[in-house]
């Protein structure tokens, strides 16, 4: 069992506001109360981009050009090859390709 926040607040030690459930609960109330964003932030607001926007598209149109390799991309961006090759696929980044 763990000790659940009605208030939300985790330092909050006040008996008042707190109650015992299961990780499947505490996830429940997570989900329930809308405090979870899994997977919904997109590009650059996405707390592990490695990139931005702008700098997406500038490599998209780098390697369409058909004058640089994936490998010298990743170097350039500090990313590994394969990340550059889901986003030249459109594999990451989906939703920058339907804007164009």
């Amino acid at each position: 069992m763990k000790v659940l926040h009605t208030c939300d607040n985790p330092p909050c030690v006040n008996p008042a506001h707190l109650f015992l459930g299961t990780q499947a609960d505490n996830i429940k109330d997570c989900l329930d109360k809308g405090r979870a964003n899994y997977g919904t932030l997109s590009g650059s607001d996405n707390g592990n981009a490695k990139l931005t926007e702008t700098e997406v598209l500038a490599i998209r149109e780098k390697y369409a050009s058909g004058k640089i390799f994936q490998r010298e991309l990743a170097k350039e961006y500090g990313v590994t090859q394969t990340h550059i090759s889901y986003l030249v696929r459109e594999k990451n980044w989906r939703y920058l390709a339907k804007q164009n």
